[in-house]
């Protein structure tokens, strides 16, 4: 009881505290049902799970949050896109004579954003014994930015006019970036047990998954100092800053362009490796069975689990350019004059206004971009028959400067689970700033669910969105054919004494 009582006590406590989750799917991917979906978070989760077979059909999520804009409570709420005729809210602009939707956070702090799109396509998961293995195709698009000035990203959203702003100094020696990047991936997974004596029990596993890019584009700075003088003039002091693109168009036209061009832009390999420790309630068994059906699920009392995931990235080679500014300096006059036709004519524009040179800027017709990578720590305490309580957290990390940044995530997730129905109820706070409140639910097959229940009751300003679903047919461990009031035996102890 003493355990029990404290591991509650550390579960309310940090709900109280936090709240978040989002573009790993938790109420697909925390529980004992998880099975394929597991890999997400930990490629050693699918020995926690209590199928031997997953059969995953489709599943598919929809991640949006930002702290620069927002649509406000009391104009909209999520609900209203359904309504016949539906328009977003519109407001005039302080500065200037345009209508705007979106507000701005009126702050300095630094501008951090993340939209994920994620499909995930057939896959499956089976466990025979020590060893669980998985298939796994998906659709993935991220775009995101990260540590943007405020300063910076009110000019972009609002205009040079943004007087408030106009001939004051900016400096900014921090880095912040930009990415965008889509692509298909195929991956396999497998894990193992490494260890299982007594109460205890360690299983190892990892994912290893081709890529296949089909657009990417970067910006990253290191510093930038400027002066906006009026709405078309601006005076770059010094920029220190890498870029490139690789994009399914014709850069002298801008049309989308197929023709002679290979439909992926450039490859990779992208990697999950992690472990799980689990304490179990009762003794580690050696399990003997003549069909996998007949494997037995070990209950446990906690299980920590430790991963990397999203390791990798792709390397861009098709239709690709990177440039570089190496702290230049420059001056617009007229800018809002200009009107680019290409891609090509905006490169080479701003190569001219930097070196005098339409070519001195461009480094070379390759890069590789890095997937979101982050640190993935999960703890799952199992408190009470079908009640538990998960602890996850994710924190990026980066080994490149062109590399997607994925925002840290801290979740408290406590869950009601049976065969046929599943609850979980994610507490989360994303980007240390954010707090939020999910739902999800399972009914046998079907898992639906949201890590911003907010967005539906318009209990605080809409600045993100949260949808997930994943349709799968599990097959129980212990269950043969057909529904049995207990487990299949383990082996025939007559049989194998013969033997």
């Amino acid at each position: 009881m003493v355990r029990k009582s404290l591991w509650i006590s550390a579960c309310l406590i940090i709900s109280s505290a936090t709240f978040l989750r989002g573009q790993e799917m938790l109420g697909t991917s925390l529980g004992n049902w998880a099975g394929l979906n597991s890999v997400q978070l930990n490629p050693s989760g699918m020995h926690n799970s209590k199928q031997w077979l997953d059969v995953q059909l489709l599943g598919g999520d929809l991640f949006v949050q930002n702290n620069l804009l927002y649509l406000s409570k009391y104009e909209f709420v999520l609900w209203d896109i359904f309504k016949p005729g539906f328009l977003l809210p519109v407001h005039p602009e302080d500065y200037g004579t345009e209508e705007r939707s979106f507000y701005t956070y009126k702050n300095s702090r630094p501008k951090d954003g993340f939209i994920s799109v994620r499909i995930n396509g057939p896959g499956a998961m089976v466990i025979w014994d020590k060893h669980a293995f998985g298939i796994s195709t998906a659709f993935r698009t991220v775009i995101d930015f990260y540590n943007l000035p405020y300063h910076l990203a009110n000019f972009l959203y609002l205009g040079l006019n943004y007087k408030p702003q106009q001939n004051i100094d900016f400096s900014y020696s921090k880095r912040f970036s930009f990415s965008q990047m889509s692509w298909l991936e195929a991956g396999l997974s497998y894990s193992y047990e490494i260890y299982g004596r007594g109460f205890d029990r360690i299983n190892a596993g990892l994912s290893v998954r081709k890529l296949f890019g089909l657009a990417g584009l970067y910006a990253v700075s290191d510093q930038t100092e400027y002066i906006v003088f009026n709405d078309s003039t601006i005076q770059v002091n010094n920029l220190d800053a890498w870029y490139g693109i690789a994009l399914p168009i014709d850069y002298n036209s801008n049309n989308i362009s197929y023709n002679g061009s290979p439909l992926f832009k450039g490859g990779g390999w992208g990697f999950d490796v992690g472990v799980t420790y689990t304490r179990l309630r009762k003794v580690h068994q050696v399990q003997y069975f003549d069909r996998l059906c007949e494997q037995s699920y070990e209950d446990y009392l906690y299980r920590i689990g430790l991963a990397l995931i999203d390791a990798g990235g792709i390397r861009f080679k098709s239709n690709a350019m990177q440039y570089r500014i190496d702290n230049r300096s420059s001056y617009w006059e007229n800018l809002t004059r200009f009107e680019f036709q290409t891609v090509n004519q905006l490169m080479d524009t701003i190569s001219y206004k930097f070196y005098g040179d339409t070519n001195a800027a461009f480094q070379s017709d390759r890069f590789t971009l890095w997937l979101p990578t982050a640190l993935s720590i999960q703890a799952d305490y199992h408190y009470f028959r079908n009640w538990y309580c998960n602890t996850s957290l994710i924190y990026p990390v980066q080994f490149s400067k062109a590399s997607q940044h994925r925002l840290a995530q801290l979740s408290v997730t406590p869950r009601y689970e049976s065969r046929w129905f599943e609850v979980n109820l994610p507490v989360s706070l994303y980007n240390w700033e954010l707090v939020r409140l999910g739902l999800s639910l399972r009914f046998y097959f079907l898992t639906i669910g949201t890590e911003k229940l907010g967005q539906f009751f318009g209990l605080s300003n809409f600045n993100g969105m949260d949808l997930y679903f994943s349709i799968k047919l599990p097959f129980e461990k212990g269950v043969c054919g057909k529904r049995y009031s207990g487990s299949c035996p383990a082996y025939d102890k007559e049989k194998h004494l013969k033997l």
